[in-house]
Formats: C-alpha cells, structure tokens, sequence
C-alpha cells in the first residue's frame, strides 16, 4: 500500500512541469460540456436541407422549427452532404415530383420528405433526437479519452527511460504500482464531474442523475486508460504512442456518433461501427435516457469486457517483458 501512495504523491508532482497541458485538455472538455447543453437546448431543427426547383413555377417550402430550407439554382457538392452543412438535397419537379439526395438513412430520408411535403407532420413516429445528457456524453467523451492518454504520461516516461525495469526489480508490489497510475488518471477526470455537480446545484438539466454521469464518466476513464496503457506498453516513445492513440480516438469516436448520429449507406461500415466501445456507450446512455436501460445492460458489460481486454493484453505484454526476466 505504501507504493500505492508514493507512486500517487510522486505523479502529482510529476504534473507541476506539465500543468499547461493538462490545464488545456481539462478547459476544453468543460467548455464541451457548456457547450452540448446549450446545444441541446437550442436544437429545434430537425433537418437542414437546400431546395432546388426544377424552374420558377416551383413554390420553396418556407422554414420551420424544424425544417431550414435553402434554396438554390445549384446542386451541392458531396462534401458539403458529408459535412452535414445540408442534410439532403431537395430536386423539385415541376409536376410536384421530388427526388432526394442524402446520405442519410431510409428513415431520415422519409422524414426529410415528409417535412417538405407536409411542414407541421408529427414527426412521433420517427427517431428522436439526443437528449442532454447523451449529448454531454458524447461532446465530452473524445476530449476525456484523449486526456486518459496524456495522463498517462508518468508510466510511459518510466519505460523510455529505463525506470520501469528498476521499479520491477525493487522489492515494491508492481499492482500497487499500476493501480496508482490508474488512479492518477481518474482523478484528474474529476473537474468535468465537478462542474456536472455544480450545473446540477444550479438547477440545468444535464440528462443524468449524477451517480448515472459518475458511472459513465468512470467506464470512459477505464476505456481510456486501457488503450493508453496498450499503446506506451507497445510503443516506446511517448509522443509516437500519443499521436497514434488521439488519431485513433478521433476517428473512432466521430464514427461512433459522438457528436452527432452517423450512419453510413455501406452495411459493412456499420456493422464495423457497431463494434466499438464508444458506440456501445452511446447506445446504453441513450436507453438510460428513456428508462430502458436495464433491458440493454449488454451494452454495458461489452464495454466493460473490451476495456478488460485491452487491460490484460498490456499487463501480459509487461509480465513478459519485464517480469519474466526478473
């Protein structure tokens, strides 16, 4: 237990020299935070389209809460359907047809259609939008991932510079040693819980209970940590393993939906996508959000299992190449 805490107290003075960095990553994931909840409670539109009539004769639908119409004399690009600037792309026929161009799903697209054709539809029976606090979660959940990489920094420094190997041969628990560092990076997650509590006091909506946050705030850490410790037990530079592993979580975590839901026209690409951990744990917050969670708790053990995963693989990956030649 004495390691525990030496390792802890030593970590903590190991941040002084690198307060900015971390400063900068816990900044910009409370300014996430604001940020989702003010998004959610200003999201009205359900969809952004540009609308391009066939010729003159073609009335342009006006906008709503919750359809924005752009019309234009010009189709728009790919890229600008890829980037959700337009949601679809509206060709109006003269004779009252309609053709779409999206890369949304089929039930996006009836929606999108239904809306043009009928502005006030009850729109119940489609698929509903985030609520706040699956919308906290996924703003927050790159920035906190990215962090647990960074954090880690103490671990990874140990093993480029060799005291790693000191460290297993001195007659100290190598668990305790680990489990400091682990508890190093949770703790430093602890201002974006802070600030939830304080939102909370102050009476905003933030979706979750606290406890809920807590837990889900604590699976991201242990994902988090995971990976990290994967990447600087398999790769020896810091920096190498850091720019791999942020690049990774970037893409992940956008193809995931943490922003926004994304859905692909290529089944193989979802199904891929359905398989991380980051896309799991939306799908769990987003069944917590209407109650039915307890039915979907598979979601919640696949994350759980993946992290354990990652785990023992760099805690194997260790045991042979330092504690086997002990």
């Amino acid at each position: 237990m004495n390691t525990f805490f030496t390792v802890l107290k030593n970590n903590y003075l190991r941040t002084i020299p690198r307060i900015v960095p971390v400063m900068i990553y816990t900044g910009v994931t409370l300014l996430t935070i604001l940020f989702s909840i003010y998004f959610t409670g200003t999201q009205q539109v359900r969809a952004r389209i540009i609308y391009i009539p066939a010729d003159s004769s073609v009335s342009i639908p006006h906008s709503s809460s919750a359809l924005q119409v752009t019309a234009s004399d010009t189709a728009p690009s790919c890229a600008d359907l890829m980037k959700r600037k337009y949601d679809a792309a509206i060709f109006a026929g003269s004779d009252g047809s309609y053709q779409i161009r999206t890369y949304l799903n089929e039930k996006s697209k009836n929606m999108i259609l239904n809306l043009v054709k009928h502005p006030d539809a009850d729109l119940s029976s489609y698929e509903k939008q985030r609520g706040v606090g699956v919308n906290v979660l996924g703003f927050m959940m790159m920035f906190l991932l990215m962090s647990a990489l960074s954090n880690l920094f103490a671990f990874s420094d140990d093993r480029e510079q060799g005291q790693l190997s000191r460290i297993i041969l001195a007659p100290i628990s190598f668990s305790w040693y680990m489990a400091a560092h682990m508890v190093y990076c949770i703790t430093l997650l602890l201002p974006a819980y802070l600030l939830l509590v304080l939102l909370k006091l102050l009476g905003w909506n933030i979706g979750f209970s606290l406890l809920q946050f807590a837990g889900l705030i604590l699976l991201l850490a242990l994902l988090g940590i995971s990976m990290a410790l994967l990447l600087h037990t398999l790769i020896i530079k810091p920096d190498n393993a850091n720019m791999l592993g942020n690049s990774i979580t970037v893409l992940t975590c956008l193809l995931a939906g943490s922003f926004h839901s994304i859905t692909s026209r290529y089944p193989v690409l979802n199904k891929a996508t359905d398989l991380l951990p980051q896309k799991k744990l939306l799908d769990y917050a987003g069944y917590l959000e209407q109650n039915t969670a307890a039915a979907h708790s598979s979601l919640l053990y696949y994350v759980i299992l993946f992290s354990l995963f990652l785990f023992l693989i760099s805690v194997i990956l260790l045991r042979k190449q330092y504690l086997d030649k002990k």
